[in-house]
């Protein structure tokens, strides 16, 4: 164990641990687990510094204890659960919570390995996945969010998406909600400019990397800032891209054209409601996508974190707005 210097108070240990995890301005690929915005680092600290406050309270001074950590941040988890059923707070504000306290686990671990300090690891991806499940139950849990808005995502949008009658509109609103594309990045960018799917962004038949399935890969789609990202949909929409690209070349269209067609179709369907146009897909992609990696053994920050990655946000807490109703 090297010479460690721990700090004495409890708040500049969270912080220590915090500043090791930053990396401001860096990719996801280059650092995959740290923070790297400073609206994400705010709401962090804000919570770790309130079970900071609440650790202090009943006595811990180190929050390097992996045995005092675990059981305090059950107690308080739970606490926070009960509190938040009692004063109708909102999931989401919970699962921002559950978020800040993995990332500081995360953080006091990665500072262990980092000085190569002689402290146990923590671990408590069981106790907050245990929470997460408990605030999600349809009888007894939270709310999904505290938004006044019902749903901006579709009630039934595979009969919206049969119901459109232009076959180009169609293929569109099939990628939006198979794979979480915006509008740009399927031919139709609302800002007027030309950003077709052409032969470039085929990427061939590839497995899921959370269900194993087989899916088509829509690669290097650039898409809202310049950003380029790839999207999976299914075999079937992935092989009428295919098709629709080798005869016509590429798939696009105008934007007032496409949300003309989407709008004609909820209207059919009686799902039409003012704000929800062609962005709605998103959002029925954010909330099956997460069900889905959720379902398939991700813990509630990994699958945030996917399901972000394939919206094309990289920070998982923008992705509330689509995993919430």
């Amino acid at each position: 164990m090297k010479h460690f210097r721990k700090p004495r108070s409890i708040h500049s240990q969270i912080e220590c641990v915090f500043h090791g995890i930053e990396g401001y301005g860096e990719t996801k690929k280059d650092n995959p687990d740290g923070i790297r915005s400073y609206g994400t680092r705010k709401t962090y600290s804000e919570e770790a510094h309130r079970f900071g406050k609440y650790l202090k309270k009943h006595g811990v001074e180190d929050i390097f204890d992996a045995d005092l950590f675990s059981v305090w941040l059950s107690r308080y988890l739970y606490g926070s659960l009960e509190y938040f059923s009692s004063k109708r707070l909102s999931l989401q504000t919970l699962e921002t919570r559950l978020a800040a306290l993995a990332k500081l686990e995360h953080a006091i671990n990665a500072f262990i390995e980092c000085h190569d300090l002689g402290y146990k690891k923590i671990s408590t991806t069981a106790i907050r996945r245990e929470i997460s499940r408990l605030a999600r139950q349809k009888d007894t849990g939270l709310s999904k969010s505290s938004r006044l808005f019902s749903n901006r995502a579709y009630p039934d949008p595979i009969l919206l998406i049969k119901t459109i009658g232009d076959s180009t509109h169609c293929l569109q609103a099939s990628l939006q909600y198979e794979g979480g594309l915006r509008t740009e990045g399927v031919g139709a960018a609302s800002n007027g400019l030309s950003n077709p799917l052409t032969s470039e962004n085929l990427g061939g038949i590839v497995p899921d990397p959370v269900t194993g399935k087989q899916v088509g890969l829509i690669c290097n789609v650039r898409e809202k800032g310049g950003k380029r990202t790839d999207h999976m949909v299914t075999v079937d929409t992935y092989l009428l891209l295919v098709d629709y690209v080798k005869r016509k070349k590429s798939l696009g269209s105008p934007y007032e054209e496409y949300l003309a067609s989407v709008n004609e179709a909820a209207k059919l369907t009686g799902q039409f409601s003012p704000g929800r146009g062609t962005h709605a897909f998103k959002h029925n992609f954010g909330q099956r996508r997460y069900s889905e990696c959720v379902k398939h053994g991700m813990t509630h920050e990994e699958a945030l974190q996917q399901t972000s990655l394939e919206l094309s946000h990289f920070r998982f807490y923008e992705t509330y707005t689509y995993t919430t109703r």
